[in-house]
């Protein structure tokens, strides 16, 4: 049997000691693993995804009823009322032309409205229906109750059927004319929605010309009967963005010396034009021969001063 020194033997039991130590204490430190909660971020997940769905089918809900009260364009209800009225005058079952231009340009400028997402709100439609119904009682040729007692309906279906949908449209017309003062700012009124009224026709010819033929064809419009054209001379004493003013009787020597305000009193005339299918050349000072149509209001304030829409315009002598 070999001799162990005892020492060595007592050095390594302590050093096995120290390493156990070391062991214990390194197991003694270790982070406790945390519960997972996994389950609980699923559940807020599943919560939120619910709430989505519910908004969406909301919002989904409320469009589809929005959009179920929005009236079509072209809508033969609102013809229905004018035949009425004309078929009570003129005892032949017969649509005007006059009622016939009267539909489209209210179907004309609601069309142009929608296609700029224009959607009155409850209060508005509910206010100009108001006035409508108001419009309709205090009519005479037919009254109300003659309304009624043709169509065989009461008030309240009057209402809905036929008021209604022409409220929901003088609504939205009603803001596209607020929205294009935006477009036609420092314009006068009649001037602008002389403006407004163009591109709405224009609008209503080129996405709804069949539509239009086929109701005039059913109700059997005659073609529009050629406007009587009048003309207008003078000079042009101020242009604007959207308009130009013309004053008779203006001397060459006047122009530089009084101001436009001041020329029309002096000649107690002044009609302002929409400033459309003129000569790009046009200039303050030019002799002018407009074509105009009609009139298209008047200034309230000044009432020598009168509005006129334009057929064209021929420079008679440049300044």
């Amino acid at each position: 049997m070999s001799k162990v020194d005892i020492r060595v033997v007592r050095d390594l039991s302590e050093s096995k000691k120290r390493v156990m130590a070391n062991v214990i204490q390194h197991l003694e430190q270790r982070p406790v693993k945390k519960y997972s909660r996994r389950w609980q971020y699923g559940l807020l997940a599943m919560i939120l995804s619910v709430c989505i769905g519910l908004f969406v089918y909301l919002q989904y809900n409320d469009h589809q009823k929005q959009t179920s009260m929005i009236p079509p364009v072209l809508d033969e209800r609102i013809l229905e009322l004018h035949l009425q009225k004309d078929a009570y005058m003129n005892r032949k079952n017969r649509l005007y032309r006059a009622s016939f231009d009267s539909f489209l340009y209210l179907e004309s400028t609601f069309a142009y409205a929608q296609s700029k997402k224009l959607i009155p709100s409850q209060e508005q439609v509910d206010k100009e229906l108001e006035l409508l119904m108001e419009g309709f009682s205090n009519e005479t040729q037919p009254t109300m109750n003659e309304r009624l007692q043709m169509l065989q309906i009461t008030k309240e279906d009057f209402s809905s059927k036929y008021a209604k949908p022409i409220a929901y449209k003088m609504a939205t017309v009603n803001l596209l004319m607020e929205a294009s003062r935006v477009e036609y700012e420092n314009t006068s009124d009649p001037i602008r929605m002389w403006f407004v009224e163009q591109k709405a026709m224009n609008y209503l010819k080129q996405h709804y010309h069949k539509d239009v033929a086929s109701l005039q064809g059913k109700y059997r419009i005659p073609e529009k009967e050629s406007q009587m054209m009048w003309k207008r001379s003078g000079t042009v004493l101020a242009i604007k963005e959207h308009e130009f003013l013309v004053v008779s009787g203006v001397m060459d020597s006047e122009i530089g010396q009084l101001s436009a305000d001041e020329l029309v009193k002096k000649h107690s005339n002044g009609t302002w034009f929409p400033l459309a299918n003129v000569p790009k050349t046009l200039s303050v000072g030019d002799r002018v021969q407009v074509q105009y149509s009609q009139a298209i209001g008047n200034d309230g304030s000044q009432p020598i001063i009168d509005f006129k829409d334009i057929v064209g315009l021929r420079i008679v002598e440049e300044y």
